[in-house]
């Protein structure tokens, strides 16, 4: 049985968000053709979680040293490592995602947990064969004079490498605050990719 996990960074509340919207069809969608699928929303703003200090990231390596992979501090990270597909949804802000998403990825990487080393280097240990980030931007960033200011992206593609993640995509909605532009219709479009997305994911 699929077990997704979709990983809700959309800060600015499921009743408003652009992203959200999304990215909740998408997973309707995938509920539909797949009844048995099982999917986990974690919603990173009522999470406990907050920017690792000198004090908890000395806790953090005695329990691996420890070899206490099962203590509740790496609770996120063995949930993340054990599904199938991984689903993201935030917004681009600031060239990126907003800043929860980041202080939840410092809480999942875990060495022993979603990651190890070995002779080679850095080997990822998590199960997921696939990784989907949903975004909406404000501008537009596939040009070939803008492609680059966009690292939100780019960064979760690399940290797909390095949670051992084979397969990653983007979906994404852009020029939504450019004046002129019907944002609706872009809307619109973006749940029709995210149909079709669903139906091979």
């Amino acid at each position: 049985m699929d077990k997704i996990l979709f990983i809700n960074a959309c800060v600015r509340g499921i009743s408003i968000s652009r992203t959200y919207k999304i990215a909740n069809r998408f997973l309707q969608e995938c509920k539909k053709l797949n009844p048995n699928c099982s999917i986990t929303e974690l919603t990173l703003t009522d999470l406990p979680i907050t920017c690792f200090s000198n004090d908890n990231l000395k806790n953090k390596e005695k329990l691996l040293e420890q070899g206490d992979y099962q203590n509740p501090m790496f609770n996120l990270a063995r949930q993340f490592a054990s599904a199938s597909k991984i689903v993201i949804a935030a917004p681009f802000w600031e060239f990126s995602f907003p800043a929860i998403l980041k202080v939840y990825i410092e809480n999942i990487a875990v060495l022993g947990i979603t990651f190890t080393y070995n002779s080679d280097g850095m080997v990822g240990m998590c199960k997921a064969e696939k990784m989907l980030f949903i975004t909406t931007r404000g501008g537009v960033f596939t040009e070939a004079d803008t492609c680059e200011l966009e690292m939100g992206s780019r960064y979760l593609e690399a940290l797909c490498k390095m949670f051992g993640i084979d397969q990653y995509e983007c979906l994404y909605a852009e020029g939504l605050d450019i004046i002129g532009n019907n944002v609706d219709d872009i809307i619109s479009e973006a749940i029709k990719k995210a149909i079709n997305l669903a139906a091979e994911f």
